[in-house]
């Protein structure tokens, strides 16, 4: 729920791939003071890649990332500036960062819901313990993905992404490039019996009109149930922006698990009468 009493049904997901990148330099790992300056690094090749995937504005640099994305209408982004968010409080309270970063030229809603992104979400590799060993390692690799808005393509931009990866291979360093896993991006459309019986389940519990959002995050099996059985998905969830979804201390509302039941049961109603 995009608020605490306010029924929400979720019609958008940004799609993602996943991704590897592995550099390999000498053949084994070696000591920094008997090889360093002569020896590539693959931590130094990674973080020289990696700083050139994003500008400084936040803009992915991948020539034809941003060929084939579908804006939000003018109707939604209207919709979404009439909902209860407060900037200030969700840099503080959810983001807890001095200062809040992305695109700019975009809303906080635009550039989580409807904008795609890439991320770096680990390094594993060389020496991690506690003290210090001065290795230079072998190989090092980088976790990176991509949430993907429509109307793009994860394997085209996998193959975009690759490409231009690879192409910025330092000297003396074989870089690798695989894929873990992809999902498609969607919006459902809202004029669907389905979605009605939602809405009208909804009301009934929470007595509000309900407001229709998209969600940053990725479920790959709602894109497969679009693309292949060509009926659409209605999320309906009861959680709440606080709820510390996968962190430490998560929590959820004792309120919303019954009215999430009864607005279930009442949706089940609705969706088989009609």
């Amino acid at each position: 729920m995009f608020a605490p009493d306010l029924p929400t049904l979720c019609v958008g997901l940004r799609g993602m791939i996943y991704t590897e990148i592995e550099a390999r330099g000498a053949k084994t790992d070696l000591h920094s003071g008997m090889y360093g300056g002569a020896a590539p690094n693959p931590f130094v090749a990674l973080a020289q890649v990696i700083a050139k995937l994003k500008d400084e504005q936040g803009r992915v640099q991948i020539p034809g990332f941003y060929d084939r994305i579908i804006p939000p209408t003018q109707d939604e982004l209207n919709a979404w500036k009439k909902l209860p968010f407060d900037e200030e409080h969700y840099r503080e309270t959810e983001i807890g960062s001095p200062v809040l970063t992305g695109e700019a030229g975009f809303s906080v809603l635009e550039r989580t819901w409807s904008r795609p992104t890439l991320d770096v979400h680990g390094m594993p590799g060389g020496f991690i313990g506690a003290g210090a060993k001065t290795v230079i390692p072998a190989k090092a690799t980088a976790k990176v993905s991509m949430r993907l808005v429509p109307d793009m393509d994860p394997q085209e931009i996998f193959s975009r992404y690759k490409s231009f990866v690879e192409g910025l291979t330092p000297t003396g360093i074989h870089l690798s490039v695989r894929l873990i896993h992809s999902g498609d991006p969607l919006v459902i459309h809202t004029d669907n019996p389905y979605i009605k019986a939602a809405e009208r389940a909804l009301h009934q519990v929470f007595g509000r009109e309900t407001v229709f959002i998209r969600s940053g995050g990725s479920i790959p099996i709602v894109g497969e149930i679009e693309r292949h059985l060509k009926i659409p998905s209605v999320m309906m969830g009861f959680g709440l922006p606080d709820d510390n979804l996968h962190a430490p201390n998560e929590k959820f509302h004792i309120a919303n698990f019954y009215r999430g039941i009864e607005s279930i049961i009442l949706f089940f109603e609705e969706a088989g009468s009609r």
